[in-house]
């Protein structure tokens, strides 16, 4: 393991390392060993078993005249898995960390070229709009990790060993667009807002909502799109800005990666339920939260908990948020022409100390239509780490 994040490191922090270096030649008499198991996990340099003419060959990535090459001894180090596949050697990749990297210096230097962009992103030609500003550049899309293993493992399997070329089409790329502004025609009004005040955070925790809520802001929803807050948001890592703050974890108020994101999804929760979106998955907190009233709560948490809202209207929404006077404040812009008089309120009834119940009102020209019952959410006693009561 050490051996091949060494090669990682070695073959991929400098943009030069896309030209292959020499490697041994091939031995010009070759065939595998059998395997000595159903399966055997080795690395792709194991010439007992994969042809060694794989190591001389070499991946070129291109696009508009520009070439990335590296050469597959790269690849030397990387776990995989040989199965016997009717008498032939089937390989898989078991970690494709070289091959992002790969990817990831081809995307460093395709974000160097940027150009100005305006687009629009919704246009009805009657002077309803929403455009998109910024800096733009185009990325590999992030599945070129995955085609590259795909590829290698099914010219393995048959044989041909080869060099690999790839031109980057449209398909295979993305647009990114840098330090975006989204604009809209008046005719797109607020249909649901939501404001907490994280005054009394620290430091660190105010930091992790600035962060993380500036990832949602200019955010545009594309019709039948669903979100999600954790994913948007990015992991809590130190890479991804964010800074060691208080957290529920366990039933209990610890310190942990990322601290005060739940205040971004619960007030992003309310922000969405109040333009009319639909909320496809929310998890009440363990304990009750300082900054909302007890049910209108939405907790995250990597792999276990998350937000999660979809645009069911025809025509994009557009979410804005602002952290400004240590007050987070999320606001939806909808087409008026799709809410139609429409208005709505998400609310909640206390039940008991530790109880309260959710409802959704819907409003037609100001007068009540429809309430629904979202659901009970049920809190345990607040606790800090190692209180033993």
């Amino acid at each position: 393991m050490k051996t091949y994040r060494n090669c990682l490191l070695a073959l991929f922090v400098a943009l030069s390392l896309l030209i292959p270096s020499a490697t041994a030649q091939a031995a010009e008499s070759w065939s595998p060993q059998p395997l000595p198991a159903l399966s055997v996990d080795t690395v792709f340099g194991d010439s007992r078993y994969i042809d060694p003419e794989w190591l001389t060959h070499k991946v070129t990535i291109s696009w508009q005249g520009t070439e990335w090459m590296t050469g597959m001894d790269a690849f030397r180090d990387v776990p995989v898995r040989l199965t016997n596949a009717g008498g032939k050697i089937a390989v898989k990749f078991l970690d494709l960390a070289v091959f992002r990297s790969y990817f990831d210096a081809i995307n460093a230097q395709l974000a160097g070229l940027t150009a100005q962009s305006d687009t629009p992103v919704f246009d009805n030609g009657s002077g309803s709009y929403i455009r998109q500003s910024g800096q733009t550049h185009q990325e590999a899309v992030p599945q070129m990790a995955q085609w590259l293993a795909d590829t290698m493992e099914n010219l393995i399997l048959t044989g041909a060993c080869t060099d690999i070329a790839q031109e980057l089409t449209p398909e295979l790329l993305t647009t990114v667009t840098d330090q975006s502004v989204v604009t809209t025609s008046p005719d797109f009004v607020l249909a649901g807002s939501c404001t907490t005040s994280f005054k009394t955070s620290s430091a660190n925790r105010s930091s992790n909502i600035e962060v993380g809520a500036s990832r949602l802001n200019n955010l545009i929803v594309m019709p039948g799109q669903t979100v999600s807050v954790s994913d948007a948001i990015l992991p809590r890592t130190k890479a991804n800005g964010y800074k060691p703050a208080g957290v529920y974890a366990n039933g209990v108020h610890t310190t942990g990666m990322g601290g005060g994101v739940c205040q971004i999804s619960s007030t992003v929760y309310n922000a969405v339920k109040n333009a009319g979106l639909t909320v496809t998955e929310r998890k009440a907190h363990s304990m009750p939260v300082s900054y909302l009233p007890k049910g209108l709560d939405a907790a995250i948490a990597a792999g276990s908990k998350d937000l999660k809202f979809r645009n069911d209207y025809s025509t994009p929404v557009v979410i804005y948020t602002d952290t400004s006077n240590k007050q987070l404040t999320v606001n939806v812009v909808v087409w008026n022409q799709e809410l139609n008089g429409r208005s709505f309120k998400l609310w909640a009834k206390q039940t008991g100390s530790l109880s309260a119940d959710t409802y959704f009102t819907t409003y037609q020209d100001g007068r009540e239509v429809s309430t629904v019952f979202v659901g009970t959410s049920r809190y345990n006693p607040y606790r800090e780490e190692g209180d033993e009561s």
